[in-house]
């Protein structure tokens, strides 16, 4: 046993590992991307005071592609899809703090804080890991108003691409497909904030980066394509009336 693992279990996530890392790597290759507000990034990074880079958790597979090897943080959960989602992370280039909600979530926090007051930039998805999907959850505003560090909204866009049956939807690109990803403006969530405020300022902030990165591939943007079909509900009901 290792890790409460058998030699069969270990051998078995391994094969896994090794080939999810091939399959994504050859089909990650081919996608032509373009990158709105690099500058953003670069220049917090430069800046040396540390920071937040929040995607939803259902595009992570293409800004972890292309900020290959730039040595940002992520928090990774302890479960055996998170020791999977640990080893590709690290493939990649990023250093893991290993935690989640149920099992030593805290240290987990208390180690990120300290990290962003070191200066180091992470990469988080304030959705994850398990959801609502596009809802921001307490630990990402915590360490926004702890760190006092900067938190950059991250828009993704893609086509033609598939969506998975996941929770979240997760977005894999299609080959050769083109893809956009938009950095906001930087917030900065003060300590004396309402945390249910933050959290809400914080989507608005991610899901403006996403439509953004939708228009730049001339895509119809999500919240704006739900609200239409609400619409169309609504008249059905009324001529139904």
């Amino acid at each position: 046993m290792y890790n409460g693992q058998t030699l069969m279990e270990r051998a078995k996530a391994d094969l896994t590992f090794r080939l999810l890392w091939l399959v994504s790597t050859t089909l990650l290759a081919t996608v032509r991307f373009t990158i709105d507000g690099w500058d953003k990034l670069e220049k917090i990074v430069a800046d040396g005071k540390g920071g937040l880079i929040l995607p939803w958790h259902g595009v992570t597979l293409l800004p972890i592609y292309y900020c290959r090897s730039m040595g940002f943080y992520s928090i990774v959960s302890l479960s055996r899809d998170g020791e999977l989602q640990n080893r590709i992370l690290e493939s990649r280039g990023f250093k893991t703090i290993r935690g989640s909600n149920a099992r030593q979530g805290m240290r987990a926090l208390l180690e990120s804080v300290r990290r962003l007051r070191e200066g180091k930039v992470m990469a988080i998805t304030p959705d994850g890991p398990k959801g609502p999907p596009r809802k921001v959850q307490p630990g990402t505003v915590h360490l926004a108003k702890r760190s006092g560090c900067p938190v950059l909204p991250v828009g993704v866009a893609c086509k033609p691409c598939k969506r998975l049956a996941s929770w979240d939807s997760h977005l894999v690109p299609a080959p050769f497909a083109r893809a956009v990803i938009s950095f906001g403006d930087p917030l900065y969530i003060e300590d004396s904030e309402d945390d249910t405020a933050a959290a809400v300022c914080i989507e608005s902030a991610i899901n403006a980066a996403e439509a953004r990165a939708e228009e730049m591939l001339g895509m119809p943007n999500r919240e704006s394509a739900k609200e239409r079909k609400q619409e169309r509900g609504r008249e059905g009901t009324n001529r139904e009336i």
